[in-house]
């Protein structure tokens, strides 16, 4: 059996560039391309810090492709300070020198992937939802053409921007409602796990001692993270990685089926992703909700998998 064909769409700050890096050195998973949307940082910046950081590894064959630059309805919203200036804290990789991005918008790129993989493409979104619903909006039948979406967004209890709105959602609400209602099988991972498992010093020491490009990046984006949260911030929390794995290492989740819409309206709740696990809409499960994460088995199935760089 083949490796998983994968598009990794994120707005690359600090733990996505970490999710990304899981994804490239995954043995079961083939990256087909990596999009770009508004989110942690402004799109200039995410759309470059994916070139870059694809062109440094050295996987110079995966399509990078622009992506949204503002939300559906609202006006462009950045994380406030979690990511630093550009994205990725205080590194600062060197400018792609030949890899060039590539000539389709990423809604059509994504689409273009999914026919050619004739139903087989999986989807790892892990920032707002916006190239997704163009995609959908532009191709009525690109629904029917993708395997499977795990999502990094939304809770089934409260937020982080608001009492009820995780940030990814909150920031492209309309986009989140149009995704969750399309009827392709989803895995949503809110924080109701990622915020209950953070990485530690001995794993970035491990990273390190590993030597590779890869892993000393990681490894420096984690001392960025502990340097962030001694100083009150965000701790070291693997948002992104843990989305990829709900879809590669599922035994570190505990998953329930609900029913789960988002509320793009309300002076209160904009943002709101709703997950009835009460089952008082009366309406099919449509998304496989994470609700417990295994600290442990999770932290070392992320260490071990940037650590297969070395080969």
């Amino acid at each position: 059996m083949g490796r998983r064909p994968f598009i990794i769409d994120c707005d690359t700050g600090t733990d996505d560039a970490i999710a990304i890096a899981a994804a490239l050195y995954c043995d079961e998973v083939e990256v087909k391309a990596v999009t770009s949307v508004n989110g942690n940082v402004a799109h200039q910046y995410t759309s470059r810090n994916n070139l870059n950081l694809l062109e440094y590894l050295g996987f110079d064959d995966i399509p990078v492709a622009k992506g949204a630059v503002h939300p559906i309805m609202e006006n462009s919203y950045h994380a406030d300070g979690t990511h630093g200036n550009t994205g990725l804290g205080c590194i600062t990789l060197p400018e792609a020198s030949h890899k060039k991005f590539d000539g389709r918008i990423a809604s059509q790129l994504i689409y273009e992937t999914a026919l050619e993989e004739k139903g087989e493409l999986e989807l790892l979104v892990i920032g707002p939802m916006t190239n997704i619903a163009i995609m959908l909006l532009e191709h009525p039948d690109a629904a029917q053409l993708i395997k499977h979406i795990w999502f990094m967004g939304g809770a089934a209890v409260g937020g982080n921007v608001t009492t009820t709105a995780e940030f990814n959602i909150w920031i492209d609400p309309m986009a989140a409602h149009i995704v969750t209602q399309s009827g392709i099988p989803q895995t949503m991972v809110g924080l109701d796990v990622t915020t209950a498992a953070a990485m530690k010093e001995p794993h970035s020491t491990e990273l390190r001692a590993c030597g590779t490009k890869a892993a000393v990046l990681c490894a420096d984006l984690l001392d960025y993270m502990f340097e962030r949260r001694d100083k009150g911030g965000e701790d070291a929390l693997m948002h992104d990685a843990m989305a990829f794995a709900a879809a590669v290492y599922p035994d570190c989740l505990e998953c329930h089926d609900y029913y789960v819409d988002v509320e793009c309206f309300g002076e209160y709740t904009k943002g709101h992703t709703m997950v009835d696990r009460r089952g008082k809409k009366g309406k099919a499960p449509n998304v496989s909700v994470a609700l417990k994460v295994d600290e442990d088995k999770f932290c070392r199935w992320l260490v071990d998998t940037i650590k297969k760089s070395a080969g």
